[in-house]
């Protein structure tokens, strides 16, 4: 696939694909109206990722990294589910693996109501795995479980390593969709790995923008893709927000360099 590949027309969006040196990302357009979800909706999403996946230990920024720059920091919510979409650049020369991230959500009088600093939580929740130099990716916590109203979020970024010499992992979306699910908006697609190494739980991030404002976002995690450009693996994002005239943006980021 390449950037010239045909555009594909289907229900009401448009879908363009490419090819990333880092990440395979889609482009979709979405012109169907997004419902939200229930809070019961939520509650099961939000227990079946934290039964399911790979707890992490208590998150250790480390030194303040300078080489990341932090831009277009949203919080979402729709009917029980709130989430964190964050656009991060790396500014350095090289890139760079296991970049720890530290969501801070406050509320009224600038009270914390959730830090994804805790142990349990699934990596991708805690750090992106690789983020290449001059590369902007986004990255999304979808599971800000909070009780009271919240009015800011804030995001701190840590050191990670350099990663090891060598080409980056290339991954592509494909076959990107739109649908409803239980009131829930939903883009379902497959993800390809063009290396030659297996990638284990792959997150992919999904950001909605709509007039230069990011009104929608969610996550997805690969458990295992095959290297060699074998079978794709199929994925699912449920959205936090309203996508309805945006244009969603895929980001999937490799997790072995």
């Amino acid at each position: 696939m390449s950037s010239g590949d045909p555009v594909e027309q289907m229900s009401g969006a448009v879908l363009r694909r490419r090819v990333l040196a880092v990440a395979g990302c889609g482009v979709l357009t979405v012109t169907a109206s997004a419902c939200e979800s229930t809070e019961q909706e939520s509650a099961k999403l939000a227990g079946e990722d934290r039964q399911t996946l790979p707890s992490e230990a208590k998150l250790n920024l480390g030194a303040v990294n300078h080489s990341v720059r932090v831009s277009d920091v949203t919080l979402l919510s729709s009917a029980g589910r709130t989430a964190v979409a964050v656009r991060l650049t790396g500014t350095s020369t090289d890139a760079q693996v296991n970049v720890p991230l530290r969501v801070s959500v406050t509320g009224a009088g600038g009270t914390e109501l959730y830090s994804n600093d805790t142990g349990g939580l699934e990596p991708s929740l805690q750090r992106i795995a690789l983020l290449a130099p001059g590369r902007a990716e986004w990255w999304v916590d979808d599971q800000v479980l909070i009780t009271k109203p919240a009015s800011a979020a804030h995001l701190s970024v840590g050191t990670g390593t350099a990663a090891r010499p060598g080409p980056i992992p290339a991954l592509s979306t494909s076959g990107v969709e739109l649908s409803q699910q239980n009131g829930l908006t939903v883009i379902n697609g497959e993800l390809v790995n063009h290396s030659s190494r297996t990638q284990d739980k792959i997150p992919v991030f999904a950001v909605a923008v709509r007039a230069g404002k990011v009104v929608a976002a969610g996550r997805a995690i690969v458990e295992t893709l095959p290297g060699g450009s074998a079978a794709p693996a199929p994925f699912e994002i449920f959205m936090v927000g309203n996508p309805a005239g945006a244009t969603v943006e895929l980001t999937a980021v490799p997790t072995a360099a």
